[in-house]
């Protein structure tokens, strides 16, 4: 996806297209899909994954029907030479030319869930209000409840 396509599809407003998320757990991964508030034809899918080596392991994902848009490692192992959090942005044609953002350098309100991370509901609604996903009458449930 170009840069253009990708800062149009993120200044997007979006709405969850269930108001209720369930939370995954750890060994868990749950999606949820949202889409454009004033053009339906914008969808997403945000992926919430606690898989992995690591027992406590987050990452946040969000993707459009154009591509990959970006991912949040929260807790896990360094790669690319970054620490955990860092945040990928695929903003250019190639994924693999994806940009990087140390946990340093990350900004408001993504910079909130270092001093939380191990409050996975909260990960999650920061990473929602970043990416312009209203949370009006959403309701977090965990697992089992």
């Amino acid at each position: 996806m170009d840069r253009n396509t990708y800062n149009k599809l993120f200044n997007l407003d979006k709405v969850l297209n269930k108001p209720k998320v369930r939370l995954a757990s750890v060994n868990e991964q749950k999606r949820y899909l949202a889409h454009g508030l004033f053009d339906i034809r914008k969808k997403f899918t945000i992926v919430m994954n606690c898989k992995g080596h690591k027992k406590r392991k987050l990452s946040l994902m969000i993707n459009s029907s154009d591509g990959n848009m970006m991912r949040f490692d929260i807790i896990g192992k360094p790669h690319h030479g970054y620490p955990t959090p860092h945040l990928h942005i695929f903003n250019a044609e190639n994924i693999f030319e994806c940009e990087f953002v140390k946990g340093t350098e990350l900004s408001f309100p993504l910079n909130e869930i270092i001093n939380n991370s191990l409050d996975f509901q909260k990960d999650l609604e920061v990473f929602f209000i970043y990416n312009k996903i209203k949370l009006d009458n959403v309701v977090f449930v965990k697992e089992g409840k």
